[in-house]
């Protein structure tokens, strides 16, 4: 898509999608711009939809020989959209389903220098509470956002030298957003423009409100979701989230980080199964962020 001289590109990663999902999030994000990477990290069952795409000369398919991360795949398709000459890209998850004005909703707010960043309301469909009650502004400033269907400034990308690769999975795109902040941009969300997405296998947990309403406590009188994530990504957001409040320590409020990740905790360990694996995830996870924050202050 071109628009007063801006050419607009999207991405999409994948790892052993659900096929059905991802025609569908193609079809909504093909129309809306002038090129659409693939960047495929390995999957196992996108051999067919890779051959169709092919034949589509809107389309770069990118195959990685092996799952290098979403940190890797945005930076190899953001990287592509440079090269061809594109400003800005939108990065999507192969689960993600963009409405079909996402692009055009985001377009007026490119003229702002500052915004690095432009970001969708999001409609989980496990979650059907997620869109609020802002609408009625056009847009909100925010501190962070998730990657999927964010539209990424590429020469701003460039400069803060784009998606940090250590992480691999999992509080990429907090850290991605707080680099930003750090260097004086801006993050954006369009309040009209949606977002459908999947975080997990949501589940509610309604422990908590009798406990609210028993002592008074606002914050626990409402349904909590825990998302159900292998042991495998409980490691990768128990590494990570350390990693990432140590990084950016002079910015980001700790207490509320750590407020945040207690929550987490409580309902990784107390309302998902699995809870011996997720436990030794957890710790595993600690250690390892010792090592990764040894290595970024090398």
């Amino acid at each position: 898509m071109l628009s007063d001289g801006k050419r607009i590109a999207a991405g999409i990663t994948l790892y052993n999608p659900e096929i059905e999902r991802l025609k569908d999030n193609i079809k909504a994000t093909l129309g809306q711009v002038e090129r659409l990477y693939i960047v495929d990290n390995d999957s196992n069952n996108t051999a067919g939809i890779k051959v169709d795409l092919a034949l589509d000369e809107r389309v770069t398919i990118i195959s990685n020989a092996e799952n290098k991360g979403v940190a890797a795949a945005l930076n190899r398709m953001c990287n592509a959209a440079i090269e061809d000459g594109f400003d800005w890209i939108m990065t999507l998850d192969q689960d993600s389903l963009p409405e079909n004005d996402i692009v055009e909703k985001y377009l007026p707010f490119t003229e702002n220098e500052e915004v690095a960043l432009i970001t969708p309301k999001f409609d989980d469909d496990n979650e059907p509470d997620m869109i609020f009650s802002e609408k009625d502004e056009p847009f909100t400033f925010v501190e962070r956002c998730n990657t999927s269907a964010s539209l990424v400034r590429l020469s701003v990308f460039k400069e803060v030298g784009g998606f940090d690769e250590k992480m691999f999975i999992d509080c990429v795109d907090f850290d991605y957003c707080t680099t930003l902040i750090e260097n004086g941009y801006k993050i954006l969300r369009v309040n009209s423009a949606v977002l459908h997405h999947r975080l997990g296998e949501a589940s509610e947990v309604k422990f908590f409100i009798p406990i609210g309403r028993l002592f008074g406590i606002k914050k626990l009188q409402k349904s909590f979701f825990t998302y159900n994530h292998s042991p495998l990504r409980t490691y990768y957001y128990a590494r990570n989230i350390r990693y990432y409040a140590y990084k950016h320590r002079n910015t980001i409020d700790l207490k509320t980080e750590k407020r945040v990740y207690l929550k987490w905790l409580v309902l990784k360990l107390g309302f998902e199964k699995q809870k011996f694996a997720k436990l030794k995830a957890i710790l595993r996870g600690k250690k390892d962020a010792k090592k990764m924050i040894k290595e970024y202050l090398k």
